[in-house]
């Protein structure tokens, strides 16, 4: 399989892990930690989540891949994987124990951090959305939903765009969480439905929920307890993802939005 990390390839699995530097590996808890098994290790399954979604199995993966924000400056909207191919992207956001995340209301409720209006922030994401919207679309009417979500759609708009194919944002929540403040996959349609809907429930751009069925084997409960404040955690959850499989992964369901 070829790997990618943001843009740039990588020669191998081993390369892939050791540009996950940081927060997204300091926990063996992140999303990103099943997420990568899962790639690397259960192709089967991986390929079934493919097949679901109807990606080609020969469609590159680019792995934490960034769209710049619309303010000059702002944070990225960084997708945890960006499955392409000729025909679509899918903007994969992986789930596991992960809680509910801000709203946009929430969002826009505190400056930034230089100042600015963090509306203006918004709306540029809403610019990229807007070309795919079965109507015209007003901030206001965005104030309950998941800030994260439109950020992520507007990424694969984006994305999209360049490319001039279909785009779909994908929530993969594996489950069951072993955090009982994890977000539920009956969160994530509820809220995915809802912004479909404030989009005018366009046709242009998927959206879908997969629940994945994970459950840790012994190589994962041998790192389970790792420090997450270590910067040094990090290292060690590469090392063991390189070493061999961290779980078993069940059959790939979609809920239907």
């Amino acid at each position: 399989m070829k790997y990618f990390f943001d843009k740039d390839s990588v020669t191998d699995f081993s390369a892939l892990c050791e540009r996950f530097a940081g927060k997204p590996l300091q926990s063996p808890y992140r999303s990103t930690v099943p997420l990568l098994s899962l790639v690397e290790h259960s192709r089967s399954e991986w390929h079934a989540l493919l097949e679901l979604l109807g990606a080609p199995r020969d469609s590159t993966v680019h792995f934490e891949y960034c769209v710049p924000s619309p303010k000059a400056g702002g944070n990225p909207s960084q997708t945890d994987a960006l499955i392409m191919s000729e025909s679509t992207v899918w903007a994969i956001e992986a789930k596991w124990t992960e809680p509910c995340y801000e709203t946009v209301a929430k969002r826009i409720s505190k400056p930034e951090a230089d100042g600015a209006d963090p509306r203006k922030t918004v709306e540029g994401w809403l610019n990229y959305l807007r070309p795919f919207a079965a109507h015209d679309l007003h901030l206001g009417s965005f104030s309950d939903t998941v800030y994260q979500m439109v950020h992520r759609a507007a990424s694969a708009c984006a994305v999209a765009t360049e490319r001039r194919c279909k785009p779909e944002l994908v929530y993969l929540h594996f489950h069951p969480s072993p955090e009982r403040k994890s977000a539920t996959t009956i969160q994530y349609v509820s809220d995915l439905r809802h912004l479909s809907s404030l989009l005018g429930n366009p046709v242009r751009i998927g959206f879908t929920v997969v629940q994945m069925p994970v459950k840790p084997i012994p190589a994962f409960n041998a790192i389970k307890g790792l420090n997450r404040r270590q910067p040094s955690t990090a290292a060690k959850v590469s090392a063991a993802l390189c070493e061999g499989p961290l779980f078993e992964f069940g059959k790939p369901i979609i809920s239907e939005l």
